[in-house]
């Protein structure tokens, strides 16, 4: 790398701070992979996800290739561009969105193993050369951790070991490990505190139904603040049982790290939807959403304890990327009532712009206390986002944003009809107390004024638009099914001849 002139010390102190997360989350996540027997791809997807938060990144990508071409892509977020044109860039790149995408070669001495590429938000006087020269940092990190994954090559070179991870369209997937009693099979997503797995849950007879199970990052393991959010979650999850909530299996513990299985939700988050649209929802599909996520807050927000008390849970972190619209035509509330782990290590550099609190209450923005009706306000802005393609108070900056959600009033756009704005604006009040009593209250007064959509027309919205998703969890359950029968044949005894 070459060497680096600083226009701060303050920020020679923050890129040698992100310097030593990155190699720590490295060794960690390669010494997680070993243990554990997982594949390059499930390290990959936790090593990428936790590099673009550390630098506030929305989206990235790593693609990895072998002798002939691609054989692992990872992308986190939106990236905007297609990753078969990005492997070839090197440098900062200017998107059609504004965004700066930052690409770097990921090289083994001369062979060329692929790229990384972080996209971020910003200004970038310099043109984005610090900003560079730490994803190079990065790009070098995960030289090495590919490398000491390759190491154990049976002779081969580094290139056709990466080939065995070339996974064809149609194939049946391959087994990537094991965490207590589950394989996995895939990696689902990563968070700032946990990784989401597809797994297969192994029972007496076999291997069963495929469910997801979420997992403490490899490196956050021995952080007992960490580890005690995630349980809280786990057991919140245990009691709570709704058609609108995802249903907790089971919680465990393997080699030192936690994990909760839970359902398998098949569908694409609302803020996907939204994005591969392009365009406001219709008032009666974004009416049948809202107010299924409603019915699943409502029985949240009543929850009570073992002693009978009540729980007061609150959601806290209502968005559109927390409300699954499944292919069936059900909503599902995400990560209900988990204290997001918000002291993350971020490296902050010259130019880099930081996430928006957009869908906060006025009381949360402000820091006060919070009940349920925190959740209706963050409903009503979701409302307001589906309804118009616009975020109500964006204003393209943290602290403008949360200023504008304490005391702007908005004005009701033409396409939203009288009627339905009315509940909006007791939804988007800026006190709780003049807002619905409950979501059960915003649920009935919302499909007074607007007939909601049925399930099945949820369900060809979402199949029209996300065939891709919808073969991939068929080729899934296909491939599940296959083993499991497999598995059956094996362990039936042989029959006696007869006679």
């Amino acid at each position: 790398m070459r060497p680096v002139e600083f226009p701060s010390i303050e920020a020679e102190v923050a890129f040698l701070r992100g310097l030593t997360s990155v190699q720590r989350i490295a060794d960690d996540i390669l010494e997680d992979c070993f243990e554990r027997g997982l594949d390059l791809d499930t390290g990959l997807d936790v090593f990428l996800t936790q590099c673009a938060r550390m630098v506030h990144g929305k989206a990235g990508f790593v693609c990895l290739k072998g002798t002939q071409g691609i054989v692992l892509t990872r992308v986190v977020g939106e990236l905007g561009v297609d990753t078969r044109d990005a492997v070839k860039w090197t440098g900062p790149r200017r998107l059609e969105d504004g965004r700066m995408l930052f690409c770097t070669k990921l090289t083994l001495g001369r062979l060329d193993l692929g790229t990384l590429g972080l996209a971020l938000e910003g200004r970038f006087e310099d043109g984005g050369k610090l900003v560079m020269k730490l994803v190079e940092a990065i790009g070098e990190q995960l030289d090495s951790a590919v490398l000491g994954f390759l190491a154990l090559t049976d002779g081969r070179s580094a290139l056709e070991r990466l080939d065995e991870l070339a996974v064809d369209e149609d194939s049946t997937p391959v087994m990537r490990g094991r965490i207590g009693r589950y394989e996995v099979v895939t990696p689902l997503g990563t968070g700032g505190m946990a990784q989401v797995l597809v797994v297969r849950a192994r029972g007496p007879e076999g291997l069963g139904r495929l469910v997801a199970l979420k997992r403490i990052l490899p490196h956050l393991s021995t952080d007992p603040l960490i580890v005690q959010q995630f349980l809280d979650e786990a057991r919140i999850g245990l009691r709570l049982s709704h058609p609108n909530l995802v249903t907790v299996y089971d919680i465990g513990e393997t080699q030192g790290a936690y994990y909760i299985a839970m359902e398998l939700v098949r569908g694409v988050d609302l803020d996907r939807v939204l994005k591969t649209l392009k365009a406001p929802l219709p008032a009666p599909l974004t009416v049948a959403v809202v107010i299924q996520g409603l019915h699943g807050l409502h029985a949240a927000h009543l929850l009570k304890g073992e002693d009978g008390a009540p729980l007061h849970l609150v959601h806290r972190d209502m968005s559109p990327h927390n409300l699954m619209l499944g292919f069936d035509g059900r909503v599902k509330v995400l990560d209900f009532g988990v204290a997001k782990a918000r002291a993350q290590r971020t490296v902050t550099l010259p130019g880099i712009v930081k996430g928006k609190p957009l869908y906060m209450s006025p009381e949360q923005a402000r820091g006060e206390r919070l009940d349920a009706r925190s959740d209706l306000f963050s409903m009503g802005l979701i409302l307001y986002e589906s309804l118009t393609g616009k975020r109500a108070f964006d204003k393209g900056d943290e602290l403008a944003s949360m200023y504008a959600i304490c005391d702007e009033q908005l004005r009701r756009p033409e396409r939203i009809p009288r009627p339905l704005w009315e509940v909006m604006e007791v939804a988007l009040a800026k006190r709780a107390t003049d807002r619905f009593r409950d979501a059960q209250e915003m649920a009935e007064r919302l499909a007074e004024v607007v007939a909601p959509a049925k399930d099945t027309e949820l369900s060809r919205l979402v199949s029209a638009n996300f065939p891709e998703r919808l073969r991939d969890l068929a080729r899934l359950d296909r491939s599940a099914s296959e083993k499991s029968k497999a598995e059956k044949t094996r362990a039936r005894p042989a029959m006696k001849p007869s006679g």
